[in-house]
């Protein structure tokens, strides 16, 4: 399947689409990896891990895009894990423009790694595609999809139904003060057994 085949034509639907179930999964699966090859960095003091992660990542990208995503490897491992559940299809175009963005970051990556670069832009440019690989699959937010859609093309079914238009809904202050008042729970409960470790700590050093 060449680039012009992208998506799946499925019977009820006059375009082709994505199943946003695997879509978000294969999300999953890579900040999952990702993010434990980012510990590797900090506990093994290794770049291994991080270096093949972002070569799994320009691979599975490169496949999506140039291939099929069928065929792209974290797409497949999602296909198996959502596989007893119903497809959710949403319009290919807006994920194909929202891929060819994670492309053009697997790129940049790849630039560092050939060149064996270790700088605050390359931690930058990991941090932007955990982010964006977060959202997908954890909130189901494409932003790659919702900026598609601010360019004024018409779309019928996107993911998260950001397509359709809609009032935005109301904010309730009383859950806003609910989550100020465990936020500010988690502070003083956070200060107080610091201070405590600190206590316990300096009373050690003195019988020592």
């Amino acid at each position: 399947m060449t680039l012009l085949g992208f998506g799946e034509q499925v019977n009820g639907y006059d375009y082709k689409v994505i199943n946003e179930r695997e879509a978000r999964a294969s999300a999953g699966l890579i900040f999952l990896f990702g993010i434990s090859s980012t510990f590797s960095i900090v506990t093994e003091e290794s770049m291994f891990w991080s270096e093949l992660f972002t070569v799994t990542f320009i691979l599975e990208f490169f496949i999506r895009m140039f291939i099929s995503p069928r065929y792209a490897p974290y797409m497949i491992l999602a296909s198996y894990i959502v596989g007893n559940q119903d497809p959710e299809w949403v319009e290919a175009k807006p994920k194909m423009f929202a891929w060819y963005l994670g492309l053009i970051l697997a790129a940049i990556m790849s630039y560092y790694i050939l060149l064996e670069i270790v700088s605050m832009n390359r931690m930058v440019v990991c941090g932007l595609c955990m982010a964006l690989l977060f959202l997908e699959s954890a909130f189901g937010i494409c932003l790659g999809c919702i900026v598609y859609k601010k360019l004024n093309v018409q779309l019928q079914n996107c993911s998260g139904g950001v397509c359709k238009i809609r009032q935005k809904k109301a904010l309730d202050i009383r859950k806003i003060l609910v989550l100020i008042a465990l936020a500010m729970f988690f502070v003083g409960v956070y200060n107080y057994l610091d201070q405590t470790r600190y206590k316990k700590h300096y009373e050690v050093i003195i019988v020592d």
